[in-house]
């Protein structure tokens, strides 16, 4: 047994030192600090250092003196203490691999082994040796701390007796917190990409369920299969649907699919809400609101330049409140010079009130408002704006036909108001179908104004009818056609949403 000395700038250069020139059997007896780095006390076997001092010796007829002589106490001589010493550390280091190797989680341990099975003996080298160069961290922590020196030569020893330091063609070159945070890396990568498979397993599920279910349907019910399809061609929402195929059922006995298609079609004109009298025959103040594009604008220079055929334009005002735009409020102003009627602007100097108030001598006065975000601060403030004044005016809800079911009722709920009086339905010349604005209508109760069809001043808007909505709505139905697959999601929305009303009705 031999003990060496080697002396270098950092625990790193000092252990390539001791590699280099004992090999992977050396023993760290001690280490500390010192003015020019790190002293690291080492032992090996005498075999061991006259091994590789005669291979040295092979490749280097120079230096083939010093190895003339073997260092190796005779065999029957007692082993000294210093020998016992090292004899402990070893199980010691032996003792702590494999309480090292017990604290890797399964799924390290799992990685591991497909790594050997595949003969990846670099990728498993590098696993251990990542292993052991995080419990050296660990150690170097405590022993900048005051801990014991006996800790840090567990430590080396641990790498020494589970991994060399350098192993074949493996090198740990990556600091621990590095590999802990690739390995963090891939095991997220793995979560992600089992996630994502177990949502497209459950979305396929869905599929299969849900077209499963809408074939029981229609198996069990073929009548009130047929009338819900031809529903669904109308764009009409499954909960109006239902309503109407029940309450047909239940006013008529015939099991003639005709009839009940007439009696539905009936129920519809009846339960679609109206304006009886045209709502500015009477003059007021009306404020229209909505999205951007709705047709806002163009729905208020309809109205006004009717009311001007009809009493003249002493006794009609146009406002914008439209600010935020470029140029938003120049359309508007130009009606007003067509019109010969005045057009006033809402802003920073003039609020909404004082510019009512500065034409309460008017009979009609039409205010076009910012069709902004759902998302926007503003529409927050316009609204309270509006909410304040309910006393003095009532709000138009202006929905195109061309939004999808989801975008109409969003529209309701985000312009909805105190003072929320009807609704105008807007581009029917562009839409594929009306069903989800005459949903909307019937569902929320909201009284329908007028329809506009094209961009004509005065001539593309009329007076809400509902027998003409309903007949309007069948024509574009004709051109629309439903399979299966769109009525199995149909069945699978239209179950979501009740059990989603029974919950509600449960915590209500």
């Amino acid at each position: 047994m031999q003990v060496k000395r080697f002396v270098a700038a950092n625990m790193r250069s000092a252990l390539k030192m001791v590699r280099e020139e004992i090999g992977p059997d050396a023993v760290i007896l001690s280490n500390k600090r010192v003015p020019d780095g790190v002293e690291l006390l080492t032992a090996v076997d005498g075999d061991a250092l006259l091994q590789s001092a005669r291979a040295e010796s092979s490749t280097n007829p120079f230096e083939q003196a010093t190895a003339d002589s073997p260092s190796r106490p005779p065999a029957s001589a007692k082993p000294s203490k210093l020998e016992l010493g090292v004899e402990r550390m070893q199980r010691e280091a032996k003792q702590r691999a494999a309480a090292l190797a017990k604290t890797l989680s399964a799924s390290d341990q799992r990685q591991l082994g497909e790594m050997i099975n595949r003969k990846d003996t670099k990728a498993a080298g590098a696993a251990i040796d990542a292993g052991a160069a995080m419990a050296l961290a660990e150690d170097s922590v405590q022993l900048n701390s005051g801990a014991a020196n006996v800790k840090m030569n567990s430590a080396a020893s641990s790498i020494t007796a589970a991994s060399p330091v350098s192993r074949g063609d493996t090198k740990v070159d990556k600091p621990a917190p590095i590999i802990v945070a690739e390995l963090s890396k891939q095991h997220d990568q793995e979560l992600s990409q089992m996630r994502h498979e177990l949502q497209s397993m459950r979305d396929l599920l869905e599929q299969q369920f849900s077209t499963m279910a809408w074939g029981q349907y229609s198996h069990q019910n073929p009548e009130q299969a047929s009338l819900w399809k031809r529903l669904k061609r109308m764009g009409l929402s499954a909960s109006l649907s239902q309503q109407l195929i029940k309450q047909a059922q239940a006013d008529t006995d015939s099991a003639n699919n005709k009839d009940a298609w007439q009696q539905i079609m009936a129920s519809l004109c009846s339960k679609l809400p109206v304006l009886k009298k045209d709502l500015i025959a009477d003059g007021g103040v009306f404020a229209f609101v909505g999205p951007t594009g709705a047709g806002k604008t163009t729905t208020i220079g309809k109205l006004a330049a009717r009311y001007v055929l009809e009493n003249g334009a002493d006794d009609v005002a146009l406002v914008t409140t439209d600010t935020l735009r470029i140029a938003a409020h120049e359309q508007l102003r130009t009606f007003g010079r067509i019109l010969n009627v005045p057009v006033k602007v809402v802003d920073k100097h003039n609020s909404l009130e004082r510019v009512l108030h500065s034409l309460r001598h008017k009979s009609l006065v039409l205010v076009d408002t910012a069709g902004l975000n759902r998302q926007d601060y503003r529409v927050v403030r316009q609204l309270q704006n509006l909410n304040e004044l309910s006393n003095r005016l009532r709000t138009v809800l202006v929905v195109p036909a061309t939004s999808q079911a989801e975008v109409i009722k969003s529209a309701f709920y985000n312009y909805k108001t105190d003072n929320l009086c009807a609704c105008v339905l807007t581009k029917f010349d562009e839409a594929a179908c009306v069903g989800p604005v005459l949903s909307l209508a019937v569902e929320q109760s909201l009284p329908v104004a007028y329809s506009t069809d094209g961009q004509g001043v005065p001539d593309d808007i009329a007076k809400a009818e509902a027998v003409a909505l309903v007949r309007y709505a069948i024509d574009l139905a004709k051109q629309v056609a439903t399979d299966d697959g769109v009525m199995a999601d149909e069945l699978a929305q239209f179950s979501r949403q009740q059990v989603s009303a029974k919950v509600m009705a449960v915590a209500g």
